[in-house]
């Protein structure tokens, strides 16, 4: 609301010389200076006022209008030209006069700052003031975004004298020439020289606006604390007190009086100072170093500051702040004389009036700021007051402007550059002077006299700032170009840039000089780095290791020294070597650079060692300059290599076999998914030494794959090359897999590969390509010297429609493309293989007739013996094999004793068909080189062939001979047509079955045993003896009747052979033997016997009969018939043909009487 005042005095005291005390007086008008503030009154800038200067020497009391005074009368013309001055303010900034005082406490913000570290160590200090804060409100308030809605436009400003006088104080010479600012010299009364006390400025009565002293509220006065002078010595007035009929109520005036007292000689009490080391200037711990020096960052009293500011918008603390700005001074440690950092120079034309020049101190002023991200109404102080880089703390950095190219201007108020040069590895120490209202305040000279926490602060100067990055020539592309690999690389010393170059002690002449160089390389000017005399180099090597923090594994460190002056020149030594990593760094000469790979180099320039000149060791190391280089291989001999036991393997999977529902859920329940442990793709990776995760082959962990496969196979290459998917978990069975395995004879870092072709006989059948990636199973510390290189060919095994199978025989040729061709180079490798058949024969046997073969009946020529004929089932086939390569082959599934021989039923499990005994070969696995092995033909007996071609003889079931009782039974057999002429898998080898049951062999031989004695002849044969399990089924009675047939032999009658006269028949009749099942086979033989007789007195008889002699020849045979139910008496004549012969024995010579 406007306010009735019209004139505020202040007074501020600035010294005592042992009789004259000096006082500046701020008689500051509230209203237009150029109109009259009130009827009857003249304008302030015309105006001669008559001041009384009333001292009252009690400072046991607070000051008052009414206390007794000496009062010491001061004429004060007014200023000749304050009325042109103010008309010329008035034009510029287009003044509202209708604008006057108001008061704008109320509503105002709450004034805060952060404290921070340097502020607490150096005080103390504990967050015990309200305004001044510790915790991290001020940094969340810059980092807090700004609220919706909120307008950062700002009007223009509506200037009011208010304003514009406001501004004219801020410049002494025209406050002066305006009369705001009335310097006087008065002799210090005695009693206020021997114990102080108050000085306040009002108008004399009867003099110029002394009217104004009537009007309530129209004139103020203010009342500063004077010291007992007890010698000369600086005075300052920190703050003012009321002066009014009686003391206000509700005014701290404990601190007020503190204030006075402790900051009477008008320095800073708590001065601290700080470097920031890393980038972030408002960070208080350690961070990245800055990419520029920001110098030294000064601060004072923070919590005196603080309050000041709240203070103001009090409505209850009429106290004024007297303190308008700071004085810096700074001084090398060690030294004594205080250099001002905040004097200028100042020239001040305003219209027509010249106000001349003059240089002077001038001031750092503090202001709070709202921040847009904080929402409460508060305004924050800056957390450093002000911070000094070298130049002086007042003005435009005039270098700075003219590095950055900006225009030349020449400022009102212009610094000048201090004495004191700002260098690295230097102490400085810092204090700060306090400046009041009317510009005035200690001199340089002058000293504190009173006490505080840190009136000094001290602090050493350190370099902050890494290096740059170092510039090289030739200028090389970011992707290296192996066509032009460089043999050479200049390097040269980083620049630093301002202000840090000349913190470094370079010279500002020097600096400018690179101003039109910066500009064509459209760079920031700068001065080689004087603190720089070295070069490290990594030599690094791309790589496609996973899981490492780059894509770049080092290969050596060297170091270089830059010569005395100009830059570094680097030599490259470009070797064709097969594991980069054997390259030694040498300590001098040529850098050794591997080539087919993507080197590259980090040049990091390195800071010479200095004793106390860094803020830490890290600071030595610069920028690092990343530099990409390529050079291709003259020689790419011996790249590749056969991974295993051959080049090239051809597999052939079977399908899993369906699992059970049990069994899924039993593996589910363990954890193993849908796996199954013997499934084809499992086996495949077994095989080729590779991990399987689902349905996808991987390299084992630590080792490096890249992969490829034909497109008869549906799958899919994982983006890092390094695994391979299959659409199904069967996708790869019964096909041929001819699987090309190499390892590539280089480390992971070796690029040189563009793609490996693989052909089969000489067509493309796919590729490997090349990746710079690599699947996670490659982390570790596996070696890193070779890779593997897998090719997966599928070849269809089912022949051509019509045509018969056959092996088959691929050709592979292999040839590794590289990016860039080499001088020299491997031819590429060739391998063959020979695929077995893996089909088996389409036809099914089809039986038409079968029978027993005999083989021709021999005698000897006298017709005395005859010998054993062979016998063998023979079997007939509606037509050969189809395939002239393929034959029939015969197995038994099952046999059983005959049951009319064992005379009894014994069950016989029924017969399953049981699966060829064959290799199951889940995978069949094939070298080259390797030879026909006859798989299968094993399981199998193959027929005989006869000279019909759709004849052929059934041989004896394995293990049996043709005198094995097993023979007294019969066999269940499968009959197939098999492969014989053609190399071909177990699984391969036969085709269906055909099963056929009830076949019987021919029984075994029967024996006919004769003795001869004296008085009678004997006949004795075995009895058909049927088996079990080793075990015989004979009954005790044979079912089977032995007949013998004895014969007398003669000469035909034309004597050209031998007949045999039939003498006599006679049964056998069977020993006595064991019960049955209690003996073995060889006890039960021997009993099973049977023996007939013939006395010499019945065989004479019979040879008489047929006028043969007694002595005649004789022979034998024995017949074995399996009679009936009712047995035929003589089967072997009346009855002959009416019961089954079952074996008859050879003709048996009789031998001689013993």
């Amino acid at each position: 609301m406007p306010l009735p005042i019209r004139l505020i005095l202040f007074p501020f005291l600035q010294s005592y010389d042992g009789n004259a005390l000096s006082l500046r007086l701020l008689a500051a008008p509230q209203t237009d200076p150029t109109a009259a503030p009130a009827p009857g009154l003249t304008p302030f800038v015309v105006t001669d006022f008559d001041f009384e200067l009333r001292f009252i020497a009690d400072l046991a009391q607070l000051p008052t209008s009414g206390a007794a005074a000496t009062i010491v009368d001061q004429v004060s013309p007014a200023p000749p030209g304050s009325g042109a001055i103010c008309a010329a303010l008035n034009a510029q900034f287009g003044i509202d006069a209708s604008i006057g005082p108001i008061d704008g406490r109320a509503g105002a913000p709450r004034i805060v700052k952060y404290a921070p570290p340097a502020y607490r160590r150096a005080t103390g200090y504990g967050g015990e003031n309200p305004f001044l804060l510790t915790d991290d409100s001020y940094h969340c308030a810059l980092k807090a975004p700004v609220a919706p809605g909120t307008s950062v436009k700002v009007a223009p400003p509506v200037m009011s004298w208010g304003k514009v006088l406001a501004q004219v104080l801020r410049q002494p010479l025209l406050a002066e020439a305006v009369g705001l600012v009335r310097p006087f010299s008065v002799t210090a009364p005695a009693d206020i020289v021997a114990g102080g006390g108050w000085l306040f400025v009002t108008l004399k009565p009867g003099s110029p606006w002394s009217a104004l002293a009537a009007m309530p509220g129209a004139l103020r006065s203010y009342a500063a604390r004077i010291a007992p002078l007890t010698e000369p010595r600086a005075l300052f007035t920190p703050v003012l007190f009321p002066v009014a009929a009686a003391p206000a109520p509700g005014v701290a005036w404990d601190d007020l009086f503190r204030e006075s007292i402790e900051y009477d000689d008008g320095f800073a009490k708590a001065v601290y100072a700080r470097q920031p080391p890393q980038a972030d200037p408002l960070a208080d711990d350690e961070g990245e170093r800055p990419p520029e020096d920001r110098g030294i960052q000064l601060g004072w009293d923070d919590e005196q500051i603080v309050t000041w500011f709240n203070r103001q918008f009090d409505i209850n603390a009429d106290a004024p702040m007297g303190v308008m700005g700071y004085r810096v001074d700074v001084r090398e440690a060690g030294t004594a004389a205080w250099e001002s950092l905040v004097r200028a120079h100042t020239a001040i034309t305003l219209g027509a009036t010249d106000l001349g020049d003059a240089e002077l101190d001038w001031r750092v002023e503090v202001a709070p700021n709202r921040l847009t991200g904080d929402a409460s109404n508060r305004s924050w102080l800056p957390s450093y007051m002000s911070a000094w880089t070298g130049p002086s703390l007042i003005g435009i950095d005039a270098l700075a402007a003219q590095l950055r190219g900006l225009p030349a201007a020449t400022p009102v108020v212009q610094g000048l550059p201090p004495a004191t040069a700002l260098r690295y590895g230097h102490s400085y120490e810092f204090r700060v002077r306090f400046n009041d209202l009317t510009g005035g305040g200690p001199a340089p000279g002058s000293e504190p006299r009173n006490g505080g926490p840190q009136p000094v602060a001290g602090l050493d100067f350190r370099r902050p700032v890494r290096p740059t990055g170092v510039a090289i020539d030739p200028q090389l592309p970011l992707d290296a170009n192996p066509n032009a690999p460089p043999s050479t690389l200049t390097v040269s010393h980083p620049l630093l840039a301002y202000p840090a170059c000349l913190m470094a002690g370079g010279s500002a002449p020097a600096l400018l000089a690179d101003i039109a160089p910066a500009m064509l390389a459209q760079r920031a000017p700068g001065l080689p780095d004087p603190d720089v005399d070295q070069l490290e180099i990594v030599v690094e090597v791309a790589t496609p290791e996973p899981g490492a923090a780059s894509r770049y594994l080092p290969l050596y460190t060297v170091t270089r020294a830059y010569p005395g002056s100009g830059p570094l020149t680097l030599e490259f030594a470009w070797t064709d070597v097969a594991d980069a990593r054997d390259l030694l760094a040498a300590p001098a000469g040529p850098l050794a650079l591997p080539t087919s790979r993507n080197v590259r180099l980090r040049l990091t320039p390195l800071a010479g060692a200095k004793l106390d000149y860094y803020i830490s060791e890290d600071v030595r190391r610069g920028e690092t300059r990343l530099v990409a280089v390529r050079a291709p291989a003259s020689d790419e001999r011996d790249l590749l290599a056969q991974g295993g036991g051959s080049l090239i393997e051809g597999f052939f999977l079977q399908p899993a076999e369906p699992a059970s529902l049990a069994m899924m859920a039993a593996r589910r329940a363990a954890g193993h998914g849908d796996e199954l442990d013997d499934d084809p793709l499992g086996r495949l990776a077994a095989a080729l030494d590779l991990d399987r995760k689902d349905r996808s082959l991987r390299a084992r962990p630590g080792r490096r794959l890249m992969i490829g496969a034909g497109a008869l196979l549906r799958q899919v290459v994982g983006p890092d090359g390094a695994s391979l998917t299959f659409a199904t978990a069967n996708d790869m069975t019964r096909l041929w897999l001819v699987a090309v395995v190499l390892e590539l004879r280089r480390d992971w870092s070796w690029d040189g590969l563009d793609y490996l072709l693989v052909e089969r006989d000489g067509v493309e059948v796919g590729r490997i390509a090349s990746s710079t990636s690599a699947g996670h199973e490659a982390a570790g510390d596996a070696e890193r010297d070779s890779s593997t290189l897998i090719f997966l060919d599928a070849i269809d095994a089912k022949p051509a429609a019509g045509a018969f199978p056959r092996p088959l025989t691929p050709s592979y040729r292999i040839t590794p493309v590289l990016r860039i061709a080499p001088d020299q180079q491997d031819a590429p490798l060739t391998a063959a293989i020979v695929l077995p058949v893996t089909t088996p024969p389409a036809q099914v046997p089809k039986l038409v007739s079968a029978g027993l073969a005999l083989s021709p009946y021999r005698r000897d020529p006298a017709y005395a013996a005859s010998e054993e004929r062979q016998t063998a089932v023979w079997l007939e086939f509606d037509r050969p094999p189809a395939d002239p390569e393929d034959r029939y082959y015969a197995r038994v599934l099952a046999s059983a004793p005959d049951p009319v021989l064992t005379n009894e039923f014994e069950d016989v499990a029924d017969i399953a068909d049981v699966p060829l005994p064959v290799d199951p070969e889940p995978i069949r696995r094939i070298v080259p080189g390797q030879s026909d092995d006859r798989a299968g033909q094993a399981s199998m007996q193959m027929l005989m062939p006869t000279s019909s071609a759709r004849h052929f003889l059934l041989p004896l079931p394995p293990g049996l001979t043709p005198g094995s009782l097993e023979l007294f039974g019969f066999f269940t057999y499968e009959f197939r047509v098999g492969h014989f002429g053609i190399w071909s898998t177990a699984q391969g080898f036969a085709g269906r079955a055909l099963r056929v049951g009830g076949i019987a062999h021919a029984p075994p031989p029967l024996a006919c045993a004769v003795t001869r004695s004296r008085g009678r002849l004997t006949v004795s044969a075995a009895f058909a003896e049927p088996v079990r399990d080793g075990r015989s089924l004979r009954p005790a009675a044979p079912v089977t009747d032995l007949w013998a047939l004895l014969y007398a032999r003669v000469h035909q009658a034309d004597d050209a052979d031998r007949r045999n006269i039939l003498l006599g028949t006679r049964r056998l009749d069977p020993a006595r033997r064991q019960h049955p099942g209690t003996a073995g086979v060889g006890d039960a033989r021997a009993a099973a016997d049977g023996m007939a007789d013939w006395s010499s007195a019945e065989i004479s008889a019979g040879l008489s009969l047929l006028t043969l002699g007694p002595d005649a020849p004789l022979s034998c045979l024995v017949v074995e018939t399996l009679p009936g139910e009712v047995p035929y008496p003589d089967p072997l004549a009346a009855q002959l043909g009416y019961e089954r012969f079952l074996r008859t024995s050879p003709l048996t010579e009789v031998p001689d009487i013993c």
